[in-house]
């Protein structure tokens, strides 16, 4: 096996790293640069041969650091192009004269969720807390619904092709009406309790610091409205419903994260 990988991994080989730049640069921007990514042939060219055998080259004399390959992609000028298309760039879709918007993978969106309403992931067989990226294989895939709909790779192979970012009705409705966004916006000492008890902090702060959380942004003026008034119909309605404010509050908190959450801001990166 040794002998192996020094043979895959030889300077002289010069099919593993342009393999291996392909697929993180297709993971990055959600095409590669050879596609499909495993298609790398004579009469299958690169969009742009010069960076693939640049960043291959690159690649081989950092030794193979991934983590260096990572920093030098994301911190491109093409990675940080802005998603939003001009009269020049609106018809482009493979020469990265723009970003391309994408969901969010199941891993990560489920994470950021998380994220989002401070809860933790509670897989069988795994510590309280582990992340959805960390998990080693495709076993949670059977307990969790939200992977297997938003299509986190069932692992029969090592091939990326596996996954799906498809959009079907079933995530829709996940989204909007499930068990899983359910515990993760009432799970106990989450966000939405938090924010209810900190009396230090008025409902505007608490707001505005969601969606820098969350957004990185402040919230639009629509948005603060909108959000303070919800707040402001659950405390009246908390004296007719026999709960005290801050559990009015707290649902209120949750209404809101969980319409967060569902915003396509939220889901894609952008």
């Amino acid at each position: 096996r040794i002998d192996l990988a020094n043979w895959i991994s030889s300077p002289e080989n010069p099919f593993f790293a342009k393999m291996l730049v392909n697929r993180y640069w297709k993971h990055f921007f959600g095409r590669g640069l050879v596609e499909p990514e495993d298609d790398i042939r004579v009469t299958n060219p690169a969009t742009h041969p010069e960076l693939l055998d640049e960043l291959a080259e690159s690649f081989v004399k950092s030794k193979y650091d991934l983590k260096q390959l990572c920093r030098v992609i994301c911190n491109s000028r093409t990675y940080q192009f802005s998603s939003f298309p001009n009269q020049y760039n609106q018809d482009d879709d493979q020469n990265y004269a723009r970003y391309y918007p994408r969901r969010l993978s199941a891993e990560i969106m489920l994470d950021a969720m998380n994220d989002a309403a401070g809860a933790k992931n509670n897989f069988n067989h795994q510590p309280v807390g582990v992340r959805a990226v960390a998990l080693p294989d495709d076993s949670a895939n059977v307990e969790s619904f939200f992977l297997r709909v938003f299509g986190r790779p069932q692992m029969d192979t090592a091939c990326e092709c596996e996954r799906t970012a498809n959009a079907d009705l079933a995530q829709s409705l996940h989204l909007i009406n499930s068990d899983t966004i359910q515990n993760i916006l009432t799970t106990s000492n989450g966000r939405a309790v938090q924010m209810a008890r900190d009396k230090s902090k008025d409902d505007r702060t608490h707001i505005t610091e969601l969606y820098l959380l969350t957004m990185s942004r402040q919230p639009t003026q629509e948005e603060l409205d909108t959000a303070l008034a919800h707040l402001a119909k659950k405390r009246q309605q908390s004296a007719s419903k026999k709960q005290t404010e801050e559990q009015a509050v707290k649902e209120a908190y949750e209404d809101i994260i969980w319409v967060v959450i569902n915003t396509k801001e939220f889901l894609f990166n952008h």
